[in-house]
């Protein structure tokens, strides 16, 4: 079996002709994909497009040259393509640069500049939040934030230093290290770098913490199995304890902070 070799460059015809190519012997979009990525490497083509294009050639296409546009003009920024593009956006939100510029047959580059510059989109990920509220939570909610602003014009800053926050999360004996944080720059010529798939250890506790506007007052670790009303009493007594000593709080303002 001979050695497999990475492409670094190539051209898009290139590439549709190895797209009609394995089309013809019947290959699946999928499995296609997969054959561009091992040898032009993951940023080739996305695989919605190889997909695309299996649809194109079962239509009837046979070229793989970009179709000559009638009356297209020499810059590719015109308002048709302004509006052709925003309309693309609207249909499909999670449309790629590449899947804009292969449908109007332009570059990459202009049509990030149509998206960024021209039409200023931005793709960004949905706003994640701890859980639906129902109407009776924003009331609840509603009415504390305006009781907070009541003691804040009778008190000022003082009232700001009486709030007491807590919040608690599971942290596992290990964790391993995120996509995020092993990325890294690459040239062309380097090769590529592996990262084994790795998940949390089955070994947990749940971390308590307690803050206010100075900072950190308690950290607490509850293990699996202990975790329950005496035990939450025992981490309100530390913190009030932790309160005392830190932040050396006259006693009325710590029976408001702490209850």
């Amino acid at each position: 079996m001979g050695r497999r070799c990475v492409l670094n460059s190539w051209s898009k015809e290139e590439v549709r002709a190895v797209i009609h190519y394995e089309w013809a012997r019947g290959v699946s979009g999928t499995e296609i994909h997969n054959h561009l990525v091992e040898v032009y490497a993951p940023g080739v083509m996305s695989k919605q497009m190889v997909w695309r294009w299996c649809r194109t050639f079962s239509d009837g296409r046979q070229q793989v040259e970009d179709i000559p546009r009638a009356g297209r003009t020499r810059t590719a920024t015109t308002d048709a393509n302004v509006g052709k593009v925003d309309d693309m956006i609207r249909a499909n939100r999670r449309i790629t640069i590449d899947e804009v510029a292969e449908e109007l047959g332009i570059s990459h580059e202009r049509a990030q500049k149509i998206l960024h510059d021209i039409l200023r989109y931005r793709k960004v990920s949905a706003r994640w939040v701890p859980r639906q509220l129902t109407s009776t939570h924003q009331e609840q909610r509603t009415a504390v934030s305006l009781e907070h602003l009541v003691r804040y014009h009778e008190d000022g800053n003082d009232s700001l230093f009486r709030i007491v926050t807590g919040d608690e999360t599971w942290v596992h004996l290990f964790t391993p290290e995120s996509k995020a944080a092993s990325m890294e720059w690459k040239h062309p010529s380097s090769p590529f770098r592996k990262k084994f798939k790795t998940t949390p250890s089955a070994g947990k506790v749940l971390l308590t913490v307690f803050w206010n506007a100075e900072g950190v007052l308690l950290l607490d670790f509850l293990e699996v199995g202990t975790i329950n009303a005496t035990r939450y009493c025992d981490t309100l007594s530390k913190l009030k304890e932790a309160i005392r000593k830190k932040a050396a709080w006259p006693s009325h303002i710590l029976r408001s902070a702490v209850g």
